[in-house]
């Protein structure tokens, strides 16, 4: 991997601080492992933001994760148990950290601001893809 899990958090917080949503921070601070362009990865992951759509469901920064071990672990339909088993083991960790994957639940008042559960997925997908 090209970038430290240091170097990817603070690329999260400058793109965050443009306007990304958690989404896309997650998605692309990772170009150097999916190989997206900023602009695809950008497209690709916008409409997650706000728990899908702003409807504050899954946390943007799950979606992020999501995307990820997708593009880097799939390659063809019967990979899909092995994925799934992938994606639930990162909902899970993410969950056990954060007490919920619900954009709503983790927006409650006296909960972590966006950037923290940002860096909390990358932590984890850094951890994943490694």
């Amino acid at each position: 991997m090209k970038y430290t899990l240091e170097q990817r958090k603070e690329r999260a917080r400058a793109l965050h601080k443009q306007g990304y949503n958690c989404s896309q921070c997650v998605v692309m601070v990772f170009d150097d492992v999916h190989g997206l362009s900023e602009d695809v990865a950008a497209r690709a992951s916008a409409g997650f933001g706000g728990g899908i759509g702003g409807m504050r469901q899954v946390c943007g920064a799950v979606s992020g994760m999501v995307m990820l071990e997708g593009l880097v672990k799939y390659s063809h339909p019967s990979d899909k148990p092995m994925l799934y088993a992938e994606v639930k083991a990162a909902a899970e960790e993410y969950k056990a950290m954060n007490g919920s994957v619900v954009c709503g639940d983790l927006l409650k008042p006296g909960r972590k601001p966006c950037i923290e559960l940002i860096e909390d997925a990358i932590t984890i997908i850094d951890t994943r893809l490694r």
